[in-house]
């Protein structure tokens, strides 16, 4: 009987050891509440997928006349994948086009440009020194990773941590 009793959380390890590995991909799964832009340029829209890498639950597409564009709800991610739960289209006015769970790959998010002023630091955390202090607005800005509402990002001046990126494709958030 005590022996059975030693080996008890033994046997419970593995549970939750599952459940910090995130969805079914065995990924460990960092969350944030963050937002960013649609950049991919295909004409024939961006996918949203079921799982990391898997099955394709919507395409996200921009219409082909104004300039208006997508942005997406960052709830997670997982490895090079972005977990959303919603897409909205961006203009006049702003909808949602797409609401659910789903992964996007980093190499479709980001941003065309930073706010000015919004420091870039080395660390997802406000009291972490500034890194690039004087980074033009007017540039893409690659979304790397997230943090809590953190983005890691690359500019050309490097890599680094912002809160706020500039969405607004039809200004430069001076």
């Amino acid at each position: 009987m005590k022996m059975l009793l030693c080996a008890a959380p033994l046997l419970l390890w593995p549970i939750g050891a599952l459940e910090a590995a995130g969805p079914a991909t065995g990924l460990a799964t960092a969350a944030c509440n963050v937002t960013a832009s649609v950049i991919d340029p295909d004409p024939s829209g961006s996918n949203v997928r079921k799982t990391p890498g898997g099955d394709v639950a919507a395409t996200l597409r921009t219409p082909r006349t104004g300039d208006d564009w997508i942005e997406v709800h960052i709830v997670g991610q997982a490895g090079d994948w972005f977990a959303i739960d919603r897409a909205d289209l961006v203009g006049d006015a702003t909808r949602t086009i797409w609401r659910g769970k789903g992964y996007m790959h980093r190499s479709v998010l980001g941003a065309d440009g930073l706010i000015n002023g919004e420091p870039i630091r080395s660390a997802p955390n406000v009291d972490s020194p500034q890194i690039l202090a004087s980074e033009e607005g007017d540039q893409q800005a690659l979304l790397l990773a997230c943090a809590h509402d953190f983005m890691k990002i690359r500019v050309k001046g490097g890599v680094g941590w912002t809160k706020a990126l500039c969405l607004n494709q039809r200004t430069t958030c001076a």
